[in-house]
């Protein structure tokens, strides 16, 4: 569980540097040059994910603290699948930005409510919960330093569809290396 822990705290920190304290941010980027503390946030980043699914591999014995997953899986999928559709609008232009403000955030709230529901063993809550908390605190910390919402202008219908299909494959990846990544095969859940 350390090293799910120390996995998580690391992401957090790390993500929350550039909204909670720009000047330690700026001052990072001053010393390195933008570039390398790029490279640095994406290294650490990457470390802080392995250090999550080490910790979370790692665990053998699951503590159970609730189980609605046959009333939560399929709601819990559509959730998963929005999600990746709303993280695909953060990467492409679409009017799906001028709806929600911050659409990768929101994303992977989804992403991670969706798994602390169908997960109700310690190591998802500690995981999930953790991940959701991040994201929503993120999200009020963002909107409180950007102030009033301003939705972009409009873009063409199509740009939607792109969006919508660049999520449908991200949610088909990550079904299909869902076991590969987190150990956990869908298949011999329900």
């Amino acid at each position: 569980m350390e090293l799910l822990i120390i996995g998580l705290v690391v992401w957090v920190v790390a993500h929350l540097i550039p909204v909670a304290a720009p000047n330690l941010r700026a001052a990072l980027a001053g010393k390195l040059g933008e570039m390398p503390y790029k490279g640095l946030f994406a290294l650490t980043i990457l470390g802080s994910v392995g250090l999550m699914v080490m910790g979370w591999r790692s665990i053998e014995s699951v503590t159970l603290l609730y189980d609605i997953y046959s009333y939560v899986a399929f709601p819990g999928l559509i959730a998963v699948l929005i999600g990746f559709v709303l993280i695909a609008a953060s990467i492409l232009p679409s009017n799906f930005r001028r709806l929600v403000r911050h659409p990768q955030l929101v994303g992977f709230s989804l992403w991670a409510t969706a798994h602390l529901l169908m997960n109700g063993d310690l190591r998802a809550v500690t995981l999930f919960g953790g991940l959701l908390g991040w994201a929503l605190v993120t999200i009020l910390l963002l909107n409180k330093r950007d102030g009033e919402f301003t939705p972009p202008a409009k873009v063409l219908p199509h740009k939607g569809v792109m969006v919508a299909a660049l999520g449908f494959t991200l949610f088909i990846v990550a079904v299909l290396g869902h076991e590969y990544l987190s150990g956990v095969n869908l298949s011999s859940r329900g």
